[in-house]
């Protein structure tokens, strides 16, 4: 190496060296970040079916005369807070009892919701309860009859916030 290229190697790190020793400047700003949420209910699990074995004039056994009963439950999530107002069923509840008559078996039967549950952010079990008087006749033409062709078998459930 010359003299001469040592001498530039040396001046090249000696700037080199001076501008590593400078600060750097910084500039700072702020902003906000907006979020808009829009509270919701899930239905997250569907009930079951409310399934009767039902006995003509006695109910839920051969003799007797107790009435038949079914019970099943689905899961409702609400946002943190949110404010449910009502769990319904369709039809017409009186003192949260909603009455139906089956339209292929002619056999009414009751159904009652559970508890509305608090808000929380997490799933809540909302139970319903079934019932059939027992003392009711039905219509059947042969040993035994289900309602799978009856127009009225299918509820709904509505969940207002």
């Amino acid at each position: 190496m010359s003299f001469r290229h040592f001498l530039s190697a040396i001046v090249a790190a000696a700037a080199f060296a001076w501008c590593g020793n400078a600060s750097a400047a910084t500039a700072t700003g702020t902003f906000s970040v907006g979020i808009t949420l829009n509270s919701n209910c899930l239905v997250n699990t569907t009930a079951t079916n409310v399934a009767f074995t039902y006995y003509s004039f006695t109910g839920a056994a051969s003799s007797g005369s107790a009435a038949a009963t079914s019970n099943s439950s689905f899961t409702l999530q609400c946002t943190n807070t949110l404010a449910v107002s009502s769990i319904a069923l369709d039809g017409t509840a009186s003192a949260g009892v909603y009455s139906y008559t089956d339209s292929a078996t002619n056999l009414t039967y009751t159904l009652q919701l559970g508890a509305t549950p608090a808000s929380d952010g997490t799933a809540k079990t909302v139970s319903i309860t079934g019932s059939m008087a027992a003392g009711q006749a039905g219509i059947c033409a042969t040993t035994t009859c289900s309602n799978g062709s009856s127009t009225n078998k299918t509820r709904t459930i509505t969940v207002t916030f």
